[in-house]
């Protein structure tokens, strides 16, 4: 039986993990696929189909910029840059980790003469991650190509490549940023440093062949080939110093500064935009809203917490939140899940007509966080969920500029 998903185009799917997570580097990918879990290995449906799927292995609390920098590298094969001003301005490494590529053809002319693309989705974390990397690719860093020497300069910061990517699909992402951290303002950097000086440490030792913090570049845990049982510490120093900088993911995440930083943003006029958004939560008779039982349980205490929060006003460290931000799926609020409200976009009402340039806001899902990568999921519903996404995605027509 031939089950090759016949299409308009069949572009490799490249998907970006998000805060924590993990991707096909790590061993605990090949009992437990970030996207599959116990469930359903997507990977492997996309493959039953003839689809190719990646999932590169970034770090899951660094930035967006040093995410994609990552990313690039696996895709693409090569050792990790940076970027000379950007690793400067932070204090860390310049370089990481080398790979062999994931989609070594990628931007390069098929047998017929076009542009072999590819498709970026992106959950949680990894959906600003994603537009981040979407941007970059198109339109490159203005500022790393005038502070690095032409033969340093990274492909990665000349932008250019306008035609490299097919369709961006967020899941539950972080498209606006999250209240939680406002939330929970005052035992955040405690929290922070101590989760992540922790976890260095077990990337410090054979472990993280297993789960991989990926945070060497700022003298936090081992590459792989220099971990030893010898070498557990908890570096609360070189935490501290990564969570005070520019360059954490949780910058990334706070509503004003993720403002900051995506304010020129937009939608590709030749690149399809889809964003999913979940609730796990309902309003109780006080106004809150918190969370349903189906909720995973990890996530209930958190789900309370956003769906208590009554928000704040703006301020130089806060950026207005009012209670539409309290329904949420577990963790992120649902109305920041949805498509950009900065940039084109209008509701999803069916695969017709579809436009590449405008962000499609696909109906808001009774699901919690992690129902994206399986849990609580019928392996019939999450096979069908993602088959939807790929036969979407396949018969977008491709649009070059």
């Amino acid at each position: 039986m031939n089950n090759q998903l016949v299409g308009l185009n069949n572009y490799p799917y490249v998907v970006f993990h998000g805060f924590a997570g993990f991707g096909d580097n790590e061993k605990i990918s090949k009992y437990c696929p970030y996207f599959g879990f116990y469930n359903q290995s997507i990977p492997k449906l996309f493959e039953k189909y003839g689809a190719e799927m990646h999932t590169p292995s970034m770090s899951g609390f660094t930035s967006m910029w040093d995410r994609a920098c990552e990313a690039w590298a696996q895709i693409v094969g090569g050792r990790v840059d940076y970027g000379k001003v950007h690793s400067e301005k932070m204090g860390h490494a310049r370089y990481g980790r080398t790979y062999e590529a994931m989609v070594p053809d990628w931007g390069e002319l098929d047998d017929e003469g076009k542009i072999k693309k590819i498709n970026v989705i992106g959950h949680s974390f990894g959906g600003p991650t994603v537009r981040f990397f979407v941007d970059m690719v198109v339109r490159g860093c203005q500022e790393e190509i005038d502070g690095t020497p032409a033969e340093e300069l990274s492909e990665f910061f000349k932008g250019g490549h306008e035609n490299w990517i097919h369709s961006c699909t967020t899941l539950a992402a972080a498209n606006d940023g999250i209240s939680f951290l406002y939330a929970i303002e005052k035992p955040a950097p405690y929290i922070a440093q101590a989760l992540v000086a922790f976890l260095a440490g077990l990337g410090s030792i054979p472990f993280g062949d297993w789960y991989d913090p990926q945070m060497e570049s700022w003298d936090l845990g081992c590459a792989p080939e220099e971990r030893k049982w010898s070498k557990f510490r908890l570096d609360f120093k070189n935490a501290k110093r990564y969570y005070y900088s520019e360059d954490c993911c949780l910058n990334d995440l706070y509503i004003h500064k993720f403002r900051e930083r995506s304010a020129d943003w937009k939608a590709f006029d030749n690149i399809y935009y889809f964003a999913y958004s979940a609730c796990c939560t309902e309003q109780n008779a006080e106004g809150n809203w918190v969370p349903l039982k189906k909720c995973i349980p990890f996530m209930k205490p958190t789900a309370k917490i956003v769906g208590k929060y009554k928000g704040n006003p703006a301020d130089e460290n806060h950026a207005e939140v009012d209670a539409s931000w309290q329904m949420n799926d577990g963790l992120v609020n649902t109305r920041t899940e949805q498509a950009p409200r900065r940039e084109n976009w209008q509701p999803w009402e069916g695969d017709f007509d579809l436009k590449p340039g405008v962000w499609y806001d696909m109906p808001t899902e009774s699901k919690d966080h992690m129902c994206y990568c399986g849990t609580l999921e019928t392996k019939a519903d999450y096979t069908i969920f993602f088959y939807d996404i790929l036969k979407r995605i396949n018969n977008l027509p491709t649009v070059d500029l």
